[in-house]
């Protein structure tokens, strides 16, 4: 009887654990160039028509598959899987990348002049959209830069800019090229950090920039906060080491 218990228990308490992740997280896909499209989320079509911008609620889970259809059929259709993080809008646009193939590219804001067609009205502008922490500026730091760190942290608004060009490749071994000659040639802060690591599809990637990029690093006393855009135990178990190492 005590065993049926822990099982139900067990999961319960996983049940509430994948909601939660899930809780006010929103997604936006996008194609600025007005290509129509069916959006999936985990196997189930979000979108009864084809439209050019579609917005839904993050299923529940620690990730999901996103999955467009085009209207056109000559269009392959094409497909990603997102690590989920609650209380978050992902923001993915629909484009082709440098070969003329058409990819998902997750960016840090929605920018698009699509007109969409099921309400017939655009957008909301930006400055109407809901706020997310990627958003914030460079006057909102919320704790105070430690003595070590790189002087002259990058404006927010620069480092959108930047951040776009980074997530454009459609792979990770490009996308972390770019990211470390951002970090290189730019001073950022933790928080901006964290919001490279999250256009990584694989852990592995998200640990290396971690650890590459703390020496550019205005705050490195708060670097420990680095470890929430990790997702295993073993990363971020490895990067607090690594952290201690600098110390």
């Amino acid at each position: 009887m005590k065993t049926q218990v822990r099982f139900f228990l067990v999961i319960f308490i996983s049940a509430i654990s994948l909601s939660t992740m899930a809780q006010f997280s929103r997604i936006i896909v996008f194609a600025p160039k007005g290509e129509k499209f069916i959006l999936s989320l985990g196997g189930t079509s979000q979108n009864s028509e084809p439209e050019a911008r579609v917005e839904a609620d993050v299923p529940a889970g620690p990730a999901f598959k996103i999955k467009v259809t085009f209207d056109d059929p000559a269009i392959k259709e094409i497909g990603k899987t997102v690590f989920n993080k609650p209380n978050t809008t992902f923001y993915y646009k629909v484009d082709k990348n440098a070969k003329g193939t058409y990819v998902l590219e997750s960016t840090s804001s929605e920018w698009s002049d699509v007109t969409n067609e099921k309400e017939g009205t655009p957008p909301p502008p930006k400055d109407q959209q809901p706020t997310t922490a990627k958003e914030s500026t460079n006057k909102e730091y919320e704790k105070a830069a430690g003595e070590k760190g790189c002087p002259d942290p990058m404006s927010q608004p620069d480092f959108l800019g930047s951040l776009i060009s980074v997530s454009a490749p459609p792979y990770d071994p490009p996308k972390l090229s770019a990211a470390k000659k951002l970090a290189t040639e730019h001073c950022l802060t933790t928080t901006q950090v964290m919001e490279v690591m999250y256009v990584f599809d694989n852990e592995s990637t998200r640990l290396n920039f971690a650890k590459f990029a703390y020496d550019h690093t205005w705050d490195p006393d708060n670097y420990g906060d680095v470890s929430e855009a990790l997702h295993s135990a073993k990363s971020k178990k490895e990067l607090e080491s690594f952290i201690a190492t600098k110390k």
